[in-house]
């Protein structure tokens, strides 16, 4: 990753100022997610924004702040890896949300480019109130885009332009979308290797899975249509018998819908590990990453207790009110359908871990139905470990796979001198039921303490400043 994610990374852009020159963490159990044990009566010492020592038998200098950690567990400050805080001013109500359910950091996915210019600018102001955020261009898309904020790029020759400019305007790496020629994808992935910007997002229809890997994306977000295909039987197959027939006999064709039902019904019986297997591989041998955001497959079909969740009041009102409509028109053949799809999902999810491809927490905490801004990444991991990880693997999947994928494992994603002093502090072992990263006793960003009053200001601040958002409309082309 490049030098300049790295020193993002590294400013002061979580409240500016730490709130004490120095803060003891004493009698905590630290949780090393690297080895995946945990370390009992350890004192945390933190001085400015860094983690300067983690014993039992660190000596607390006169003056230092002192938090009893007594029973607590000491853990990596959490990462959203997909997240859209940059239109309708989501920004003024995710941020305290972030910052209160232990995320203190996120990878911004992408808005219309002022909107990110702005936000990028207003995070790096002190006292901002900010996670820390690694910043994506604008969608790169075909013409026209799939959305109204994408920046749509025709050709090759001037995707090479739009490599430069976004780079010129400081991105910390590219996004790639879906309606993409194969050469206009191929000469980005070409100019952005050639410049040293990283690219990422979703895998074009123009290309496979594996031609993806193959041509250096960091990381595909969601179990795109090209996960999908590629872990189904006779997938590729089946698309292109659908692709001629709408080509030459129309969408309406008695041909086209049954070569849409045969395509259908194989991506429903869902994935198999064999078909899976070679995509994968080369996941893993390019070091190509995977975003799941199984949170968004869970919230489009919801069960009653999500429909009813109380962190309703987080979310503006009208956008609420769109996610309860969309729920109660939803035809009781389509949920069921897309509950068979969900369940794929976790499977698929599985068998990529199991073949060892690095997997990142995101929620897509953006305005899609039922994903919640900065708790929705506790729902994530809880998913996560539905789809087969461990809870381990899971808590990696927001602390030490994020500090790896940005090429900061000397700063984030462990409890363990020299580190940014970005910890969540719970009350019961998330080693032994994820379900406990919900029980947050308090937050540690840039080396503030945000402890239960704190948490309970900012919870407040974010449900006053989402009950007085608006929200777009749909903007999908």
């Amino acid at each position: 990753m490049r030098r300049t994610v790295l020193l993002a990374l590294l400013a002061c852009v979580v409240g500016c100022a730490p709130l004490s020159a120095q803060l003891a963490l004493t009698h905590a159990n630290v949780v090393d997610v690297e080895r995946g044990v945990v370390l009992t009566e350890r004192t945390v010492l933190i001085s400015g924004n860094r983690i300067v020592a983690v014993g039992a038998g660190v000596r607390v200098p006169a003056g230092a702040r002192v938090q009893d950690a007594r029973g607590k567990y000491v853990i990596p400050g959490l990462w959203d890896m997909h997240v859209h805080t940059s239109r309708e001013g989501r920004a003024l109500h995710f941020w305290p949300l972030f910052l209160a359910h232990g995320v203190t950091g996120v990878r911004e996915m992408g808005s219309y480019l002022d909107s990110l210019q702005h936000w990028r600018a207003a995070a790096r102001r002190p006292g901002s109130g900010a996670p820390r955020i690694v910043w994506s261009s604008p969608m790169l898309d075909g013409v026209p885009t799939s959305w109204v904020h994408g920046y749509g790029v025709p050709d090759a020759a001037r995707a090479r332009a739009a490599v430069d400019t976004m780079q010129r305007l400081g991105f910390d790496f590219l996004k790639v979308y879906e309606r993409l020629s194969r050469d206009t994808y191929l000469a980005i992935a070409a100019e952005s290797k050639r410049r040293g910007i990283p690219f990422a997002g979703h895998v074009p229809r123009a290309m496979t899975a594996m031609e993806a890997s193959d041509a250096g994306q960091r990381s595909f977000e969601h179990i795109t249509n090209a996960l999908t295909l590629a872990c189904t039987p006779r997938g590729a197959e089946l698309l292109d018998a659908f692709a001629k027939a709408r080509e030459s006999l129309g969408p309406d064709a008695d041909s086209t819908r049954g070569a849409l039902g045969r395509l259908r019904s194989a991506v429903a019986a869902g994935p198999e590990e064999d078909a899976c297997r070679p995509t994968f591989a080369r996941m893993v041998a390019n070091g190509t990453w995977l975003t799941p955001t199984l949170a968004v497959t869970h919230g489009q079909v919801p069960p009653d207790a999500l429909v009813a969740d109380p962190r309703l009041r987080f979310v503006p009102p009208a956008l609420a009110a769109r996610w309860r409509s969309g729920h109660a028109a939803a035809r009781p053949e389509d949920v069921q359908f897309e509950r068979r799809m969900e369940a794929n999902a976790w499977r698929l999810v599985g068998m990529a871990h199991r073949a060892g491809v690095g997997i990142l927490a995101g929620t897509d905490a953006s305005d899609e139905a039922y994903v919640f801004a900065g708790s929705g990444v506790h729902d994530e991991l809880a998913l996560l470990v539905r789809a087969g990880l461990s809870p381990l693997d899971a808590l990696r999947a927001a602390t030490l796979n994020p500090a790896r994928y940005l090429g900061a494992a000397d700063s984030l994603g462990t409890v363990a001198p020299g580190r940014l002093a970005d910890l969540v502090i719970l009350d019961a072992n998330p080693l032994a039921d994820i379900r406990n990263i919900t029980r947050i006793h308090a937050v540690v960003a840039n080396g503030r303490l945000i402890d239960a009053r704190e948490r309970a200001r900012l919870l407040a601040h974010a449900a006053a400043a989402a009950a007085r958002a608006g929200t777009a409309p749909p903007a999908r082309r």
